[in-house]
């Protein structure tokens, strides 16, 4: 459930109403009442509620951080909110509070393994050992980051530190495909290329390493690492005891010709393979790429529709 209690100069002072800050009173009892309207505590829910201002440095007062926090952990709900996803936004909370956002947040009880922050971007090795102690969590949103021009996060060293790390793709206003295959191809090549990750090759130079991100880590990151941010106990791996989630994939393109090992594919060739089926829970959901019931060409002129609208305003 996200919100705010504060306007953001210059990007919220013309927002829409339904988008217009809030009391703190008004936005915890409406936490509240979701909670107890819609969320699943179960390890393979569906349907979850989390406490989710925008970010921890602009959408609120500093003192109703320790509040929005410690109600959550009262309804046992998790924390998300967005962190660190540029050098401006380090170097504010150093000018404004003497500290860096990991800092401030740890202060303000917003750090835990019932918490996870997309982007994490600009991390020093202090602030990345911190989050494999605390258990603190990454919504890794590579394609956005790259399209933001904000940076690569340091997703091999926070693995390696034991932090929580899963896959996204942030919102379509920094992300035009918003697609979880094109994210995690993005995610494999770009830690890849990374010139922080491999050796110095002279005084000018850096060299990426291969071995920075591998298939397999991607494929983690993207399934169990995205249960165990989201606190889903029952989902992520395929073991005696999981739900049944499958993606069964077509690899008929010839992108997909010729792997050393087809189950690659997905992540190393690129582009989108074949959804044979999609099973949640052991029900299928998606066949032969199509999800039953949803008029494609209607949500076409939909989106089309609104974006007339919003280049009209």
């Amino acid at each position: 459930r996200g919100g705010q209690t504060q306007a953001r100069a210059m990007t919220d002072t013309v927002a829409p109403p339904q988008s217009a800050p809030e009391t703190l009173e008004r936005f915890l009892a409406s936490v509240e009442r979701d909670v107890h309207r819609f969320h699943d505590a179960g390890p393979r829910a569906m349907r979850r509620v989390v406490s989710a201002i925008t970010t921890p440095n602009w959408s609120c007062r500093e003192d109703e951080l320790k509040p929005m926090a410690r109600e959550a952990r009262r309804l046992g709900i998790r924390l998300h909110s967005h962190l660190s996803e540029t050098f401006d936004y380090v170097a504010w909370a150093r000018d404004v509070h003497g500290c860096t956002p990991m800092q401030f947040v740890e202060r303000n009880e917003w750090v835990g393994s019932d918490v996870w922050y997309a982007h994490m971007v600009h991390l020093n090795d202090d602030e990345v050992a911190f989050c494999g102690q605390t258990g603190t969590g990454i919504a890794h949103c590579p394609q956005s980051n790259g399209r933001l021009g904000s940076g690569i996060a340091r997703v091999p060293e926070l693995l390696a530190a034991g932090a929580p790390v899963s896959l996204a793709v942030d919102g379509a206003a920094s992300n035009e495909a918003a697609d979880m295959l094109s994210e995690a191809h993005a995610c494999w090549l770009m830690h890849r290329a990374d010139p922080r990750a491999g050796p110095r090759l002279d005084a000018k130079r850096e060299g990426g390493n291969a071995a920075a991100m591998t298939v397999e880590d991607v494929v983690r990151i993207g399934t169990a690492g995205g249960a165990k941010v989201l606190g889903l106990d029952g989902v992520g791996t395929l073991a005696v005891g999981q739900a049944a989630d499958l993606a069964v994939y077509d690899l008929d393109h010839p992108r997909f010709f010729g792997l050393h090992d087809p189950a690659v594919g997905p992540v190393a060739s690129g582009g989108r393979a074949t959804l044979r089926a999609l099973l949640v829970g052991g029900r299928v959901v998606v066949e032969n790429d199509t999800l039953p019931g949803l008029d494609l060409a209607e949500l076409r002129r939909d989106a089309q529709a609104l974006v007339n609208l919003m280049l009209d305003a």
